[in-house]
């Protein structure tokens, strides 16, 4: 018999509780009975060491604070070592990598959340190798998954390690969803940073939200933030972490995402607007960010060209 425990903590999101259930349900029924699933659902302000049996993995689900790492969870977070030292696995979903990084079991390895919480995350536990393109990363003895709705990707792989792929292939037919996906940066929008302090780059920085992008270029970002460019790029990169040339990159194809997720325009056409002269480099360059094709992109928003 698998046992899963599904941890309910404070803000945890409900539609990931019940859609685990709810999936868990689904493998054992396309297991014909050969193989046993027991899911239990734990409140936090419940939890003990003392149970029958011990679990095989034990999962956070997401949260619905914005604010997840402000909550402290120390009896919880104690209650994850004990079985962790028993051999149970651990596994985290979108914030809930917040709770689990506080067991310090995610120290110097590789870990994944929502691209949104990304730069908290970091700053709260910098010694996490944090991979937050990646949707999933399996740790063995550890799980994360990023995105509200990575349960499903979680979830499929539990299905994986402790039944068998036949029967999580056969699970995602009945269900209708695919098998667990990779990556995060189809998914992942580019959002400037304008909280670091620096007006001169934050005034070139909102001069380009209105700008048509046809023609702009480094220089011009260096004459509207009125700096000497030598001084314009070193403050840049300090306030913003990135080169201006690779940000106004990553502002283009962030336009171009909106273009194409909106309109059937041709991909020359975006490719134009946003200033790229050759529509070869903006696809190179379109696909190099995103992990996906323009028109894959187009076609995953329901467009067609």
């Amino acid at each position: 018999m698998v046992i899963i425990w599904i941890i309910v903590y404070e803000s945890a999101q409900k539609s990931a509780i019940y859609g685990l259930c709810d999936l868990f349900s689904m493998a054992e029924y396309a297991c014909n009975s050969q193989q046993k699933i027991k899911v239990e659902i734990i409140l936090e302000d419940n939890i003990n060491y003392i149970y029958k049996q011990s679990p095989n993995i034990i999962i956070l689900p997401p949260s619905l604070n914005k604010t997840p790492n402000t909550c402290n969870h120390q009896r919880l977070v104690k209650f994850l070592r004990y079985y962790h030292l028993q051999g149970c696995i651990l596994a985290s979903i979108c914030a809930g990598i917040f709770i689990l990084a506080k067991t310090n079991l995610l120290n110097n390895r590789e870990a994944t959340t929502h691209w949104a919480y990304a730069e908290i995350f970091k700053r709260a536990f910098p010694k996490v190798i944090l991979k937050e393109d990646q949707i999933l990363i399996d740790n063995d003895d550890v799980i994360t998954a990023g995105g509200m709705m990575a349960w499903i990707d979680l979830g499929l792989r539990v299905i994986e390690r402790f039944l068998d792929r036949n029967i999580m292939l056969k699970t995602t037919q009945f269900m209708l969803i695919d098998p667990p996906r990779k990556l995060q940066s189809p998914y992942i929008n580019f959002i400037p940073k304008y909280n670091h302090g620096d007006q001169e780059i934050v005034k070139a920085q909102r001069w380009l939200l209105d700008t048509n992008l046809r023609k702009v270029t480094v220089k011009d970002l260096v004459n509207q933030s009125g700096l000497e460019e030598r001084t314009f790029l070193r403050r840049f990169k300090k306030a913003i972490n990135l080169t201006p040339k690779t940000y106004l990159q990553h502002f283009r194809i962030e336009r171009a995402r909106t273009i194409l997720a909106t309109t059937n325009v041709s991909i020359e056409q975006v490719s134009w607007e946003i200033g790229y002269a050759d529509t070869s480099s903006f696809r190179k360059n379109f696909t190099k960010i995103t992990h996906i094709t323009p028109r894959e992109y187009r076609k995953k928003n329901g467009i067609t060209s």
